[in-house]
Formats: C-alpha cells, structure tokens, sequence
C-alpha cells in the first residue's frame, strides 16, 4: 500500500504535530497493512528490540529454547 501524503487528515497531523508524529503514524498503517490485510485476525511477531526489526527464524528458535531450559530447571 502506498500512502496518500496529500491525504487531509495526515497532513494536518504533520502541520499540528510534526515530522515525528506523522512518521509514526504512516509507519504503523504501513505495518498494519503488511501484517493484517484482511483486518479480520491479528498476527503475533516476536521483535528483535535491540535491533528493532523482525526476529528471525533462527532467534525464534533460540528464545524457545532458552524459555524451553529455564522452565525446565525450575521443575
């Protein structure tokens, strides 16, 4: 989805509130069409915050496994 930057409701959200503000906001509805498009369910992700990106499959993997062990000595 490409966004409408001559939308009127964004560009009084940049003229009121700023850059940062607007960034945010068209950031998220890029984010909410990529990940729920149909708008019927949403989807979980696990995020990599060090990074701030998508985790991997791999270091999805790895915090499974890392739960998976701390659950297991406490038994």
């Amino acid at each position: 989805q490409i966004i409408n930057e001559d939308d009127e409701k964004l560009v009084g959200l940049k003229e009121q509130l700023g850059d940062e503000v607007y960034k945010a906001v068209t950031t998220a509805l890029l984010e909410i069409n990529e990940y729920n498009a149909s708008g019927s369910y949403v989807v979980s992700e696990l995020w990599n915050n060090k990074e701030d990106r998508k985790a991997s499959m791999q270091e999805a993997l790895q915090h499974v496994l890392e739960q998976w062990k701390l659950r297991r000595r406490r038994r």
